[in-house]
């Protein structure tokens, strides 16, 4: 009898322990929310389409895990923080929704949307990097590339980074920085083809 009293006491011992390591519950993170207005469908069938396409993000971002910059050379990967969706399309949705809502003059589309009218421009963005990092900041950069239909020349590059300060902790804060640096980009991508 004692015996299994000090078993079942050993048992309520070892449960609580295991239920005080146990993981924290995963948490799932929109970067284009569906609750803000969407403007990246065609609004005006008379305006010109501009077309973007995103390359390939870099492998490290090909995973659902957010990931957080410890230092130079190395990146940690959240076990409990993940995206909700592929980065490579939610990321492609908010850039067209912000490219939408700040220049009303072109239709920006996205490159595999068929539509019957040509466009005038077409712009690619190659992602490197986009992530939290150890410093508190939100960090985006790559290069982007406008080409006219008019012109044969070969589209310039134009390097971007992008980085914005984390005024809190957690993952929340830095995917609502990380979303306002998608609209930064936006309206660099817009500044350079009303400059060229």
């Amino acid at each position: 009898m004692r015996q299994s009293i000090i078993v079942t006491i050993w048992l309520v011992m070892m449960v609580s322990a295991c239920s005080s390591n146990a993981p924290t519950k995963t948490q799932y993170y929109l970067l284009n929310s569906p609750t803000n207005n969407s403007a990246s469908t065609v609004s005006n069938e008379n305006q010109q389409n501009i077309t973007v396409s995103l390359l390939e993000l870099p492998d490290y971002l090909k995973q659902p895990s957010l990931v957080l910059q410890l230092s130079s050379h190395q990146l940690h990967y959240s076990h409990f923080h993940m995206w909700a969706e592929p980065l490579q399309n939610s990321f492609s949705q908010a850039l067209l929704d912000d490219l939408n809502q700040q220049d009303n003059r072109f239709n920006y589309i996205d490159n595999s949307t068929t539509t019957s009218k040509a466009s005038i421009e077409a712009i690619t963005i190659k992602v490197t990097a986009f992530h939290a990092t150890h410093q508190s900041q939100a960090l985006l950069t790559g290069t982007f590339w406008v080409q006219n239909s008019n012109t044969v020349k070969q589209p310039q590059p134009h390097k971007f980074t992008l980085t914005l300060s984390l005024d809190k902790n957690g993952y929340e804060h830095a995917v609502e920085k990380m979303r306002q640096s998608i609209n930064q980009l936006a309206q660099k991508i817009i500044n350079n083809i009303y400059v060229e």
